[in-house]
């Protein structure tokens, strides 16, 4: 049987032990066992986003609450990726669970140029491409062309940037798709209005709809927003996502009631 020239070659080869990660923006850029007691529990450790070149905190960063959960926005301050592989690569090693690599997609040849840098590193499980906004079909198999190599793939954007990119995705096959929490809007106490990402239990039911909503699609689904409970986290896994994303319930003490035996794979 001949190979079909016009049909991609992906690497799907991502197999988790456990099915939950961290959300990208919520944990460090590497495990920390001694801070992070709820290591053990999850499939795999997804860094805090990193660009080809240092960004520093956004002039207008803030935490912004609401009822039921509150918007953050930081502008993805980190080092670069150099200085970060100088600074974590001995700690992603020997961390007792694999890495994947959050990258923020600037422009495909940037993307090409730290996923280069990862490959043969000990213990990078895959990489992990966050989109820019309105990023187009065309813009998506650039970016997947440019990250395509030794790890595999997973593409992270909101829910609501899905039915554009949808037919791409099936017909590229990333390694999977990670549902982001939604992104929104608030004022200020200057009356300023900031954009950024959104937390908290309010963002749960939007999370679950989305994952019903493309449950069929073909792809492997990574959800989450909003879980504070592990009926929340049994939910999304009985819906049929591949992994359950945890983000601000991670920052509390009683994070472990999340995990049960009925969770684990």
């Amino acid at each position: 049987m001949w190979l079909d020239e016009d049909v991609p070659i992906r690497k799907r080869d991502l197999f988790l032990e456990k099915p939950f990660l961290n959300a990208p923006g919520i944990l460090g850029f590497a495990p920390d066992p001694h801070t992070m007691p709820f290591l053990r529990e999850l499939g795999a450790f997804v860094t805090l986003p990193i660009s080809r070149s240092p960004r520093q905190p956004a002039a207008t960063r803030t935490c912004l609450p609401f009822p039921g959960g509150f918007l953050l926005h930081t502008g993805w301050p980190n080092p670069g990726i150099r200085h970060a592989i100088a600074r974590y690569q001995r700690a992603w090693a020997e961390a007792d669970l694999p890495v994947i690599v959050h990258l923020l997609g600037e422009s495909p040849g940037m993307v090409a140029d730290m996923v280069r840098r990862l490959e043969g590193l000990e213990n990078i499980m895959a990489v992990e491409l966050g989109l820019p906004l309105g990023c187009s079909p065309s813009a998506l198999v650039a970016y997947l062309d440019a990250a395509s190599g030794e790890l595999p793939v997973v593409i992270s954007l909101p829910p609501d940037d899905l039915p554009l990119l949808l037919e791409t995705l099936v017909e590229q096959q990333p390694a999977a798709v990670h549902l982001q929490p939604p992104r929104g809007t608030l004022p200020n106490t200057t009356g300023t209005l900031v954009s950024g990402r959104l937390y908290g239990p309010a963002t749960f039911p939007l999370a679950l709809q989305a994952l019903l909503h493309w449950a069929d699609s073909g792809l492997r689904l990574i959800a989450g927003g909003g879980i504070f409970a592990q009926v929340e986290a049994q939910a999304l896994l009985d819906s049929g996502a591949f992994a359950v994303e945890l983000d601000a319930v991670l920052w509390q003490i009683d994070a472990q009631k999340i995990f049960n035996q009925s969770t684990r794979k």
